[in-house]
């Protein structure tokens, strides 16, 4: 009897291996592109959060105490933290809460952090007032308005994470 192994045997063993490591990087693979969004929509979320708590503060900003703090869509990978300002308006309820270009100032430029992950879509503007602070999406304070941000793998936009904000400034990631 011969000691060892048929080419056969390791054939089929060498297959199995191959098989069964190719499955485990697919997994891999998967479970980082989800980890970068879930990494993404928290920052998102977070930024949303410190504008809403910089317009609770009644943050100074460039010298003055601005009407508020929003967010604002640039393109697919970039948005702005904007400090509203009252733009001819006689008051801050009054003035029109969409990022103004030369009259709003811009707080700070920002990018999504992961490079996996784009805005699916365009978003309106997320604008927080003081004190409460009272949510505007869009300019508008209607009654049961959301909006909702899709934050999607750019080699897969049908794999997104779903940020809704409501009018009571409530935000939730899906």
């Amino acid at each position: 009897m011969s000691k060892g192994f048929t080419l056969i045997e390791v054939l089929v063993a060498t297959f199995i291996i191959g098989v069964l490591s190719a499955v485990i990087l697919l997994n891999f693979r998967t479970g980082q592109n989800q980890a970068s969004l879930t990494r993404s929509a928290a920052a998102f979320e977070t930024e949303i959060r410190k504008a809403q708590s910089m317009a609770v503060a009644s943050s100074e900003f460039e010298g003055s105490i601005p009407c508020g703090y929003g967010l604002h869509y640039i393109d697919n990978r970039n948005y702005s933290l904007y400090a509203g300002r009252l733009g001819g308006a006689a008051n801050c309820q009054a003035s029109d809460h969409n990022f103004q270009s030369g009259t709003d100032s811009v707080y700070q430029n920002l990018k999504i952090i992961e490079q996996r992950a784009v805005f699916k879509n365009s978003f309106s503007d997320i604008f927080f007032e003081p004190p409460d602070p009272a949510t505007y999406i869009n300019n508008s304070r209607a009654a049961g308005a959301s909006t909702v941000i899709e934050l999607c793998l750019e080699t897969d936009l049908t794999v997104c994470r779903n940020l809704t904000v409501d009018m009571a400034g409530r935000i939730s990631i899906q």
